[in-house]
């Protein structure tokens, strides 16, 4: 995209602008005020903004206009043009996002080459952000979208939620993708794949003869990802002393290597994720309290897919495409009828369970069109399935799930019947409304 936006109140310089930039190839609009330029990019907002500083009286001025571009169209790359007296307000501007600034009078060539750069790296940044996107059109993944846009405009650690299987890695890849790091290498540190006695050494790194073996200075992850991000998985994994160790990282922004008295200056924004109950494992004194306080800060909540079952429609054509490409086997499609079966399913192993289901269907199918004989769940697992979502609940909250998901099968079963349903419980049906008050469920 090479569509430009000039954003200035005054007419002569909107023309002039307009008239080079056309000359160089660029599709130029042109407003002036702040509010005009953002009615008319609401649809379609540009690759560049160049925006004057200071408007009229009881306007908002440049800087308040580029936090709402960063708030509500991240991706737009802002230049600031101002005169030599506003430098502080120029400073503020690129402190909130401004990618560069241009002096009045704007000279051709500053100005062409500041246009080209923001155009680049509009362009880079969409193609890279394309490639890593969370499917679904869901309120719920849509909200986790929009909460991961945002939050990826700070340097600020952040901690992501979610059951295995959810995405937490996939989040934490577009939270790199989307900040100003995203040209940078993402680090990943799983910390249940690593080896409980060399973990401190493959994350702070270590100094030569620390110990034995160590026949070599080493870099960590922490340093490894200066200047980028890194995503730390399991966080919950880590012991007591370990965290005290990431405590201090997050606090002071720099380490010690293993067996080394010097220390490390860093700028690395932190990405952390876990599957467990932290402010349980605070009061089973397994999780130091300041450091959960440091981390959830900012939090991400990917939701499991039982509580999303229709991005099932985009996500399973989407797998099925993926795999066959991968394995150059021929077109195959999924029958509306294989498509609603998908969604009767609540997959306790979230997404990565949907695509082994999908494999396996698209693989063993002998037709063209995957039909819903083609699609086996794994019924015998289902006790298994049932302790992995419920081991981190108390006996009540089982207790709650478990009829939750029992009334809400009979009710799908007898068609949302609710006389015929209250029967197959043997409940009256005037308990079987108080527990859809007490336990959410819809009757829908």
């Amino acid at each position: 995209m090479n569509r430009i936006f000039i954003v200035d109140d005054d007419i002569k310089i909107l023309k002039s602008l307009e008239e080079i930039l056309s000359k160089n190839g660029y599709t130029v609009e042109s407003a002036k005020s702040p509010q005009e330029f953002l009615d008319k990019i609401q649809d379609v907002p540009p690759a560049a903004a160049i925006i004057d500083i200071f408007y009229g009286y009881n306007q908002m001025d440049g800087e308040e206009l580029i936090q709402i571009i960063q708030d509500q169209f991240p991706g737009v790359q802002c230049i600031v043009m101002s005169g030599e007296s506003d430098i502080q307000k120029t400073l503020s501007c690129l402190k909130h996002g401004a990618l560069d600034f241009l002096e009045k009078p704007v000279s051709l060539p500053r100005l062409l080459t500041s246009v080209k750069n923001a155009v680049e790296l509009y362009n880079t940044k969409s193609t890279v952000q394309a490639r890593c996107k969370i499917l679904g059109e869901s309120r719920l993944i849509k909200n986790v979208i929009q909460r991961i846009k945002k939050l990826a405009l700070l340097n600020e650690s952040i901690l992501i939620y979610g059951e295995s299987g959810t995405g937490k890695e996939l989040a934490a890849e577009n939270l790199h993708l989307f900040s100003s790091r995203f040209s940078n290498t993402l680090f990943r540190v799983n910390c249940t794949a690593l080896n409980s006695n060399i973990i401190e050494s493959e994350l702070f790194g270590h100094k030569k003869g620390s110990f034995s073996g160590a026949d070599r200075d080493k870099k960590g992850y922490f340093e490894l990802a200066d200047k980028s991000s890194l995503f730390i998985d399991e966080i919950g994994d880590f012991n007591l002393n370990l965290q005290s160790k990431i405590l201090r990282v997050l606090q002071e922004k720099k380490i010690t290597r293993v067996g080394d008295a010097a220390e490390i200056n860093l700028d690395t924004r932190y990405i952390f994720a876990t599957h467990h109950n932290l402010e349980k494992m605070i009061e089973e004194k397994l999780f130091r309290q300041d450091l959960y306080f440091r981390l959830s800060t900012f939090t991400i909540t990917m939701p499991p897919l039982r509580d999303r079952l229709e991005d099932i429609d985009i996500l399973a054509p989407h797998f099925l495409d993926s795999f066959l490409k991968e394995n150059n086997l021929r077109f195959k499609e999924f029958s509306e009828s294989a498509l609603d079966k998908l969604k009767q399913y609540q997959y306790p192993g979230n997404v990565r369970e949907l695509i082994k289901i999908i494999k396996n269907a698209a693989y063993f199918c002998s037709g063209g069109m995957i039909a819903p004989e083609d699609i086996e769940f794994k019924a015998e697992n289902e006790t298994a399935n049932i302790w992995e979502l419920t081991r981190d609940m108390t006996l009540v909250e089982s207790k709650n799930y478990f009829e939750k998901q029992l009334i809400s099968k009979r009710l799908k079963i007898h068609s949302g019947n609710i006389e015929k349903t209250a029967e197959s419980l043997g409940m009256l049906r005037t308990n079987l409304y108080r527990k859809f008050r007490q336990l959410s469920i819809s009757k829908d």
